[in-house]
């Protein structure tokens, strides 16, 4: 299986810039690069902050533009995003007790899709109805390799603005992934950052956004960010021994030359 992970795009109305940057141009530089370059990918995945203030405009731009992509997709809300516009636009893709949360089997594995979107502040969390519904598709598919998607990292990734901001049912969650032997990743957007490490054996990773990325030093307490480094995708392949996540800044791809080796 080979999917691509995108992350935090966060349109914004009208086409306007974001933090000195483009978020529409970007995002369609992205799409252009996988349909050139990442064509055999099964899918590809944008875990949630799709949009910035979530204006149901920037969810018909962002359908425009993955109108031009050529592998299927599949969306997550994160805490910028606004739930109902969103679903008011991708209508076919949320399908759980009206949150952006569903389930699919792809090469004898098992895709979990989470809406982490967690009241009206930037934290992220699960509520017990969606927590039920983790512990259902888990149990429901036993003995299938089981791959986690969501917006917010659901333990501290040791950059603290970010974690002051980060998941707020670690432990509910975590008492779940715990009863089941069957996940091996998780993978998840929010921070910003590449992220990877393993939380109490399960593997996890993170890709930067399209736009603009977290400052690793920042100046005080405050969030800051960098819309000068460069954005990525990553191209993610899994086999039963193995998860391969590798990170591409795709903005370059113009400047690439023949090896002479």
């Amino acid at each position: 299986m080979k999917f691509i992970h995108i992350s935090d795009t966060h349109l914004v109305a009208d086409g306007r810039g974001h933090y000195a940057s483009d978020p529409a141009y970007k995002l369609k530089r992205a799409v252009q690069s996988i349909n050139k370059y990442q064509k055999n990918a099964d899918f590809v995945v944008i875990t949630g902050d799709l949009s910035d203030k979530g204006d149901i405009s920037t969810y018909i731009d962002l359908k425009n533009i993955l109108d031009d992509l050529n592998v299927p997709y599949y969306l997550l809300i994160g805490n910028h995003d606004n739930r109902e516009n969103y679903i008011n636009t991708f209508t076919d893709r949320f399908n759980y007790d009206s949150f952006a949360q569903l389930s699919t089997v792809q090469d004898d594995n098992l895709l979990l899709f989470l809406d982490t979107k967690y009241g009206d502040w930037h934290n992220g969390g699960l509520c017990e109805s969606r927590l039920k519904w983790l512990e259902e598709k888990l149990s429901s598919h036993k003995n299938l390799p089981t791959y986690v998607f969501m917006h917010h990292p659901p333990f501290n990734i040791y950059h603290q603005q970010m974690d002051d901001i980060g998941f707020d049912t670690k432990q509910e969650f975590w008492d779940i992934i715990k009863r089941s032997d069957d996940v091996k990743h998780i993978f998840f957007g929010h921070t910003h950052l590449v992220v990877s490490g393993v939380y109490d054996g399960v593997g996890y990773s993170s890709t930067r956004s399209t736009n603009h990325q977290v400052a690793l030093l920042p100046k005080d307490e405050n969030l800051y960010f960098n819309s000068k480094e460069q954005p990525t995708y990553s191209i993610v392949h899994i086999t039963p021994n193995q998860t391969n996540y590798i990170t591409h800044e795709y903005l370059n791809e113009e400047d690439i030359y023949p090896s002479n080796i």
